[in-house]
């Protein structure tokens, strides 16, 4: 999971005796919005299609301008890469050696990739959202409830309600109907907010309830 195992070397670089005009057309061709700049190898900076478009002259050299200089090193890990590409708002993030030396870049597209590769987001399965407090959350204890019902974690996201402050668990599983996994968080005083599964799976289990109901009251 490092930086260097999902660089890309198709992505060009600029130098300094570059024409904004060029830069823009490869920016254009890569739909990049960002492009690093590189002389003998070394890193130097980043430039952008915003700082290029308000140059009064696309015909000038790119030439020497004080650049933004966001990087990875090669050995660091993919959260890191995720955060300074989301902070900065890039297209792309430079690979470099600890020396300064331009290893390779990790696109913003490549990335979302490898995240739904990671996440198992096309594998057949279910979504379920759950709220809790953030002093109960317990990873132990949500696993053991859907393990328990001969299901898997495929993976799992949490983020902070800024409005609640509290905590939502955003769980996918293994299971295409998850209704008893559902009726067991339910059965342990967790709130469900959502939950996605196959079309029609949740109206038939309502279904099959309701008709429960009415034949008990019918007797």
């Amino acid at each position: 999971m490092l930086a260097k195992d999902f660089i890309t070397k198709d992505i060009p670089v600029l130098k300094s005796f570059d024409t904004i005009e060029y830069a823009l057309t490869l920016m254009d061709d890569f739909k990049l919005k960002h492009l690093p700049i590189v002389e003998e190898n070394t890193y130097q900076g980043i430039l952008s299609e915003r700082e290029l478009l308000a140059a009064p002259d696309a015909t000038a050299l790119i030439g020497a301008p004080v650049l933004f200089c966001p990087s990875i090193l090669e050995n660091g890990h993919l959260h890191e890469a995720l955060a300074s590409l989301t902070r900065y708002h890039l297209t792309l993030l430079p690979v470099i050696t600890t020396e300064g030396k331009y290893y390779g870049c990790i696109t913003r597209e490549s990335l979302i990739d490898l995240i739904s590769e990671l996440s198992n987001a096309e594998a057949a399965g279910s979504v379920i959202i759950l709220e809790v407090a953030s002093q109960d959350y317990s990873l132990a204890d949500i696993s053991r409830i859907i393990e328990s019902n001969k299901a898997s974690v495929l993976n799992l996201f949490t983020r902070c309600d800024k409005d609640t402050d509290r905590l939502l668990v955003i769980l996918k599983i293994d299971m295409e109907d998850a209704s008893p996994v559902i009726r067991s968080f339910e059965r342990f005083n967790y709130t469900v907010l959502y939950h996605f599964m196959e079309k029609g799976m949740v109206d038939e289990l309502l279904q099959q309830r309701m008709n429960e109901l009415l034949h008990y009251m019918n007797l």
